[in-house]
């Protein structure tokens, strides 16, 4: 596996893991209901597929991934979700630079030629 998916991989799990404290805390602070904290938890445990498919060399993942990403940042510019608690916006607002790095590195030719090879 290439230096720069094993960096991405990495990262991609920094934002899952911020993502599972924003939770926590909008779940603390009562901003969300323990019913809205299940699914959020439910949700970031689908989101573990893309780090371990990824390490798997899934072209198909990396292109998922980078769709939903590019998704993220659509409804960020469009306003949707401009109710969400203060905490899920201060982590969309951190991790939105490391997802532009996640998908650089995925798509670097030396992570493509091993995404392809796979």
């Amino acid at each position: 596996m290439p230096q720069g998916v094993n960096q991405a991989i990495i990262a991609i799990w920094v934002t899952i893991g911020l993502s599972v404290i924003a939770a926590l805390i909008n779940n603390w602070t009562g901003a969300i209901s323990t019913g809205e904290f299940a699914w959020y938890i439910i949700m970031y445990s689908l989101f573990c597929i893309f780090p371990y498919k990824l390490g798997k060399g899934s072209n198909p993942t990396r292109w998922v991934y980078s769709i939903f990403f590019a998704i993220s940042i659509l409804f960020m510019l469009g306003g949707i979700g401009s109710d969400m608690p203060k905490a899920d916006w201060i982590v969309s607002i951190i991790t939105l630079p490391i997802g532009v790095f996640v998908i650089f590195r995925l798509f670097q030719s030396e992570a493509s030629e091993w995404f392809n090879a796979s």
